[in-house]
């Protein structure tokens, strides 16, 4: 899914490196989560016999990225450090930090952090560097069950592009959705509770973070314009006001997000139900016209959803047969029509997917997806169809020993004749070092999801090194 607007864009100026970090970890303590992390790492901590350091590792990825149809260009070098500590058993702590460098100039697609709460902000501490705990959670035994606090992801689908029922954490929308999934959720601050029953494998969230998907501010980057998407201004001669962005107040009850998934494995397919009760991702913005100054107020908030779905798989000789389902209970669509329900009409959304992978070849892959969102009532005045439908196609080849491999996923909507490619091709110095060669091409309808891009294709070199 997608964002409703790119409102209430602001700048934020850099602190020095010192009195960044020292910002960032009294808000963070604020958080009943991070504060129980701190106490049961602090209480393993004082017992260093206990405390072993299982694991540490990393990735650093030095990227360039240069659009084939302008002079803008980005580099970015990506340090991602990762400690696993255990103490005893049954405890487990996982610190991944992420520094962001962007030498040459600054990277503004991090300038903007209004979509984040303050726990989760990245934090510039001048134009070329910023940071942030990208996950930072504690796992223990509490029961039968396993406990994990902290700052995390947490995987509800599987779908190629575009997602479903994957809606537990919000996406960091810097390239647009060509970048992995691993790598473009944002993590949140949860309790994340799983254990075992004689009826399946029962996951319990409870996630007070309200940070919502992050969005380009750089008009020169991925910034949406699509009016399927973007509440469109009203005419040049009309003057315009944009309010606040309304968030949620931050209780960390009755403004939590709250989901329940069970999963299980019934005659070789493997089946899950899920529930989340969530401030939908995508902002909503009202607008409506103020008579008196003669111009159009764009009112811009996040609203609440009951999401009901799950998904289901099944292996049969060379072929995977799968599918995501999700029912929303309150999905707010753009009008054309500010002046019946501020442009605003709220409806019910179904959507799905129907995913075939074959692995028929040796070394190779191909998979092929529907996505379909329905919506109740008719579309009259709507920007977007009562049935919204998207293609995909997704496959693989790997050669030599699997020291090169070539990708390529296609995505093309039905309603907008608009589409999305992203092909790559890599190659594996060694177990450590990679290198990939990245082209992004957009083409059709301007005023689509994915043609609205049109003028920014992208080439793309970047490096891998794991240690």
């Amino acid at each position: 899914m997608l964002p409703t607007s790119n409102f209430n864009h602001q700048s934020s100026q850099p602190l020095p490196f010192g009195q960044g970090l020292a910002k960032q970890w009294e808000t963070m303590k604020k958080i009943p989560i991070l504060s129980a992390v701190t106490l049961l790492s602090s209480a393993t901590i004082c017992n260093a016999d206990a405390l072993e350091l299982e694991d540490f590792g990393g990735r650093v990825r030095v990227e360039h990225s240069s659009q084939t149809h302008n002079d803008y260009d980005r580099s970015l070098i990506r340090l991602q450090p990762e400690w696993e500590l255990s103490y005893g058993d049954s405890t487990e702590i996982v610190f991944k930090p992420r520094v962001l460098l962007s030498p040459g100039q600054f990277d503004a697609a991090y300038n903007d952090q209004v979509e984040r709460s303050e726990a989760s902000e990245i934090h510039r501490y001048n134009d070329y560097v910023s940071a942030d705990p990208f996950e930072l959670h504690l796992q223990t035994r509490v029961g039968d069950g396993y406990m994990t606090l902290g700052k995390q992801q947490v995987f509800w689908g599987a779908a190629d592009g575009l997602r479903v029922m994957d809606l537990v954490n919000p996406v960091d929308f810097r390239d647009f959705i060509m970048a992995e999934p691993i790598d473009s959720r944002i993590p949140l601050w949860m309790a994340n509770y799983q254990r075992r029953t004689d009826w399946g494998q029962l996951q319990l969230l409870w996630i007070p973070d309200n940070t919502y998907s992050d969005y380009v501010a750089d008009p020169d980057g991925y910034f949406l314009t699509s009016p399927k998407i973007i509440a469109s201004p009203p005419p040049s001669t009309t003057a315009i006001s944009v309010e606040p962005l309304q968030r949620p107040d931050g209780d960390w009850v009755e403004d939590a997000d709250y989901g329940a998934k069970i999963s299980r494995v019934v005659d070789n397919w493997d089946l899950s139900f899920n529930y989340l009760y969530h401030y939908n991702d995508e902002q909503v913005v009202r607008r409506r016209w103020v008579g008196d100054e003669g111009l159009v107020s764009f009112q811009p908030s996040y609203e609440r959803t009951h999401t009901l779905g799950g998904s289901f798989s099944a292996a049969s000789g060379q072929f995977v047969y799968r599918g995501e389902y999700a029912f929303d209970s309150h999905r707010y669509i753009l009008s054309e029509d500010i002046q019946q329900n501020q442009g605003i009409e709220r409806r019910q959304d179904f959507s799905y997917v129907l995913g075939i992978d074959w692995y028929g070849w040796t070394d190779h892959f191909v998979s092929a997806q529907l996505f379909q969102s329905v919506i109740s009532g008719n579309d009259e005045g709507l920007v977007r169809d009562k049935v919204d439908s998207t293609l995909t196609l997704n496959f693989s080849r790997d050669f030599t020993n699997q020291i090169w491999r070539i990708e390529g996923l296609f995505l093309y909507s039905l309603n907008d004749r608009d589409s999305a490619f992203r092909g790559r091709v890599m190659y594996d110095f060694d177990d450590r070092l990679s290198a990939y060669l990245q082209y992004e091409n957009y083409a059709g309808n301007s005023k689509g999801v994915f043609g609205q891009f049109e003028e920014k294709d992208r080439l793309m070199l970047y490096f891998d090194y794991f240690f």
